[in-house]
């Protein structure tokens, strides 16, 4: 397949009002080249309320796209919501990049590295306002996009993708899926009120600092170990984002200047970065490129993040604070025994994944140390996280069942700490990388300490 059938150039153009408009040559069918009309026609009224270099990104927008419907489409004619999934699918491969494709895969020969959202979000918008202008152009008669699939939600559109299946729509052979279920029927909601009220489950129960320190102390893998230490006095993370970390994410604590432009606390530096957007890879680098990109380049495959839920190496990635160019949240170290016990764990997992050259797979940094067959050196799961909790639970004589001590206990374990610490709440409320003071509330909440407090009150 030829690329590209569809390039820009800046022509002089007659009339008032410009001296020149950028224009799109298209090839035809027959292999012959033709100027674009009703890009030109587009870009004369575009000129008329923006600037010179804003009509040029919006005319190189839609040549763009059309060198993507050209492979997308394969010369077949698409129906409104066709052509409206395609926005879709145009936008979500400007952020991932068709780079790591097979080279059978006619989107390959496009060489998109990927792009930020806030560029994805800007062409979004630059094809958008082109469709709604064609429908302008013909007095409304007739429909360019099907305004009711941009209304979907975030959820909606994860459950949407599909990542394993072969073809975009039943009737286009391309090489991917987009949006299956939109195929089935329209997006029908239930209306609001028939949506139930929320209700809060109560006090969070969590374990005793005794019983903490007694389920690491009787923890003999050092990956589990190290994450019950963190989880623990690493304040503060969700396991989740633990399962996220790279191996190139543990530093010494000379490195924290460069992240967050202070010095460090003479313990290590354990970075959460953002599983998907951040651009830290292990170098000091101003290369555009992340960890999205990246993984799919290096290794074919997504962060853990932006696998399917039914994917057992699936982590997710909450909302939380992230700083620097690098798009990065500090651990802070609630006790430094435990930050020193950690950094023995890392140096033994470090030695792992020298051994079993684990970074030409992946890069991640929690593995599976004592599995057997392929699952050796691999991610752990959340699924494994937890069965071990369990384990190491009733090893150390700690009654969990019943009491919803879970691994995320921990959480509310590190929140109640710092309280203890006397930290104050704007300060938990950085150490957490909550966006709002609000989100701390329901964590660290002990009965115990209310029923203190409200006796010394009333006598």
């Amino acid at each position: 397949m030829n690329y590209p059938i569809a390039v820009t150039a800046h022509l002089p153009i007659k009339g008032t009002g410009h001296s020149a408009l950028p224009a799109i040559f298209a090839q035809g069918e027959a292999g012959d080249v033709k100027l674009l009309k009703i890009g030109v026609a587009w870009a004369s009224d575009l000129s008329e309320v923006l600037g010179t270099v804003s009509v040029h990104k919006h005319v190189s927008t839609l040549c763009r796209f059309l060198n993507f419907l050209h492979a997308y489409a394969g010369g077949e004619a698409l129906s409104v919501k066709a052509q409206t999934k395609a926005v879709l699918a145009y936008v979500d491969f400007r952020i991932e990049g068709t780079t790591h494709l097979p080279r059978d895969n006619s989107l390959y020969y496009l060489k998109w590295s990927g792009i930020s959202k806030t560029t994805a979000r800007n062409e979004f918008n630059h094809l958008i306002r082109f469709l709604t202008w064609l429908e302008e152009r013909n007095d409304g008669e007739s429909k360019a996009i099907d305004r009711s699939l941009f209304s979907l939600g975030k959820i909606d559109t994860q459950q949407l993708k599909s990542y394993e299946q072969k073809d975009f729509f039943l009737h286009l052979k391309s090489q991917r899926r987009f949006w299956k279920h939109l195929e089935d029927g329209d997006d029908v909601r239930p209306p609001r009120k028939l949506i139930s009220a929320k209700r809060k489950t109560g006090f969070k129960s969590f374990p005793s600092e005794q019983e903490v320190r007694s389920i690491i102390a009787s923890e003999t893998n050092p990956a589990f170990k190290a994450i019950w230490l963190l989880q623990a006095y690493g304040a503060s993370h969700r396991i989740s984002e633990v399962l996220q970390i790279w191996q190139e994410d543990i530093l010494p604590a000379s490195e924290t200047r460069n992240f967050f432009n202070f010095g460090g606390d003479g313990l290590p530096l354990v970075l959460i970065a953002h599983p998907a957007e951040s651009t830290w890879l292990g170098g000091h680098t101003h290369k555009k490129l992340n960890r999205l990109n990246f993984m799919l380049q290096t290794y074919g495959i997504r962060p853990r993040s932006e696998l399917p839920d039914s994917s057992p190496k699936r982590a997710g990635f909450k909302s939380k604070e992230l700083y620097g160019r690098h798009m990065t949240a500090k651990t802070w170290w609630l006790n430094a025994e435990a930050a020193h016990a950690f950094q023995d764990c890392v140096d033994q997992i470090e030695r792992f994944h020298r051994t079993h050259r684990t970074s030409t797979r992946h890069p991640y940094f929690f593995v599976n140390m004592f599995a057997r067959g392929d699952s050796l050196g691999q991610p752990i799961s959340y699924k494994r996280i937890a069965a071990a909790w369990t384990a190491a639970c009733k090893r150390s004589g700690v009654q969990i069942s019943g009491t919803g001590k879970g691994i995320h206990s921990l959480r509310h374990f590190q929140k109640w700490l710092m309280k203890e610490m006397g930290i104050p709440s704007s300060d938990i409320q950085l150490i957490r990388g909550d966006a709002s003071p609000d989100s701390q509330d329901a964590y660290g909440r002990c009965a115990a300490t209310v029923s203190r407090a409200l006796t010394q009150n009333l006598h």
